[in-house]
């Protein structure tokens, strides 16, 4: 019955509360627990903190995206019919994921990297090469195990200073330096505050509009500029439309961290109360034990 009862004090033992309780104690100690609420405490300022400056920035952020769309959406018909990739089966797709540099901030990079890694498996089952240029570290870190031979460059720190249209204009000038059938753009789209979709985007390539002869009656280009031209057209429509794709993947970063810290400040603060209630039971429940102990003390005398 002995080695039962060790047993069982063993299990009783094991089953309390890791985060109040050090091993081989049965009950939280008050030291424990008010220890914990200041940590507690502390992790709520701070996530309180990050909800004010991630909401600071969404501002600037969203005029900024706002003030770009106009670059994408004026592009005129002929020109996103001269693009369209519906019937390209290419062998060699450049993959272009937009992340961001810094985390906490919900599933915005992860919803990115797992589309990233759907697309390249069906890629690689389709036998086409695939080659991957990353914008932001966090989904860099995350791709570079399963797909690091596919990589062939990153930006990284395009988000230490507001993002510029001359930055979308070097990153395109990257991209065209690689010879590719079709091109896919991965980024997020910001809808509202507390909604964001990963939204994936297909390019052709600057041949496909060399020799069209509606975007040529269009833009009134002659036979001998009409190469030259058109790669200049696409580059600057392509640096246009990054632009735009990293600003509305920035906005939705934001937006995303300023409702994951606003969640994790009321986590918090549901924590404290529910640590506030042990803490005080315990501290009751040691003051009861001590009166006794002097009522019990004075009786025996």
């Amino acid at each position: 019955l002995g080695d039962r009862g060790s047993m069982l004090r063993g299990l009783t033992t094991f089953s309390q509360p890791r985060l109040l309780a050090p091993d081989g104690v049965r009950f939280a100690t008050l030291k424990s627990l008010k220890t914990r609420l200041v940590s507690v405490k502390s992790i709520q300022k701070i996530t309180k903190a990050m909800k004010m400056v991630a909401a600071s920035k969404l501002r600037g952020a969203q005029t900024r995206m706002e003030a770009s769309r106009p670059f994408v959406l004026s592009s005129p018909a002929a020109l996103k019919d001269a693009l369209d990739t519906t019937e390209i089966t290419g062998e060699r797709v450049f993959v272009l994921p937009i992340s961001s540099d810094k985390g906490l901030c919900g599933g915005v990079n992860s919803s990115v990297v797992k589309q990233t890694k759907l697309l390249i498996n069906k890629l690689s089952a389709e036998g086409s090469k695939a080659e991957i240029f990353i914008v932001g570290s966090k989904a860099r870190d995350a791709l570079t195990r399963e797909c690091g031979s596919l990589l062939v460059g990153n930006a990284d720190e395009c988000y230490q200073k507001p993002f510029s249209w001359g930055q979308a204009a070097v990153i395109a000038d990257e991209v065209l330096s690689h010879d590719f059938d079709k091109l896919n753009i991965i980024y997020n789209k910001f809808y509202s505050v507390v909604r964001f979709e990963v939204t994936p985007i297909a390019y052709g390539t600057p041949v496909m509009l060399a020799g069209n002869e509606k975007l040529a009656a269009e833009f009134e280009v002659d036979e001998d500029e009409d190469s030259e031209m058109m790669h200049d057209l696409y580059k600057f429509e392509l640096a246009s439309r990054l632009f735009n794709c990293v600003l509305e993947n920035s906005t939705s970063e934001n937006a995303s961290r300023m409702t994951a810290m606003d969640n994790a400040s009321n986590n918090a603060k549901d924590m404290i109360s529910k640590l506030q209630v042990i803490y005080n039971r315990q501290r009751q429940a040691v003051i009861t034990t001590e009166l006794n102990e002097i009522i019990s003390g004075a009786e025996s005398l």
